[in-house]
């Protein structure tokens, strides 16, 4: 692949976008309303907690190049599912996004407002990168969920892949890149103080 191919795979990549759009505006959504059952029902998410705590135990003892490569290995792997599984209805990028929120919602319904304030700020440097990348992985997932009900269904779906696809390795994985050297220097920086 020349660098000329790659330029304009990638420019295609942010074009298909703009045809999965409502899809990925419905996973923030979801995800959204996930946070809100977190709030709301914080026992749904203390298993999610408890999982989420034995990662980091896993990965807190380790130098900031693993940290880094584990995160990401680990939010890839999650994008890709979502991806990959998007053409059965779209049911586990849904579930993603509820989980996700779900569980964000009940770490911060357990904080006191201070702590959450202080928690928003520590999750901003990746946040900003890795939310919409995990975000659009869980859209492009429901996008392709739907090829069921157009018109055309075996085109849609042939093409709703292509596209989620390239949306995935150019657009996603980049961000998702960014987002986990960001965070794995921000969790080997807490480990020093």
């Amino acid at each position: 692949m020349t660098w000329d191919n790659i330029k304009k795979q990638y420019s295609q990549a942010f074009l298909d976008l703009r045809d999965a759009g409502n899809a990925l505006l419905v996973a923030v959504i979801i995800f959204l309303a996930g946070i809100l059952i977190g709030l709301t029902t914080p026992s749904w998410g203390d298993d999610l907690i408890s999982a989420v705590k034995g990662i980091a135990r896993q990965i807190s003892g380790k130098g900031t190049l693993l940290i880094i490569i584990s995160i990401f290995v680990r939010n890839s792997l999650s994008a890709a599912i979502s991806v990959i599984s998007g053409p059965l209805l779209g049911i586990i990028p849904v579930l993603g996004a509820v989980t996700n929120g779900l569980l964000l919602g009940a770490v911060f319904s357990h904080l006191t407002a201070a702590e959450r304030i202080n928690a928003m700020l520590l999750l901003v440097p990746h946040g900003i990168f890795e939310l919409p990348a995990i975000s659009a992985a869980w859209g492009l997932g429901i996008w392709q969920g739907i090829w069921y009900f157009e018109k055309n269904r075996k085109q849609t779906f042939r093409e709703r892949r292509k596209k989620a696809f390239r949306i995935f390795f150019f657009v996603v994985l980049p961000i998702l890149a960014i987002a986990a050297i960001i965070e794995g220097i921000g969790i080997s920086l807490m480990k020093i103080r």
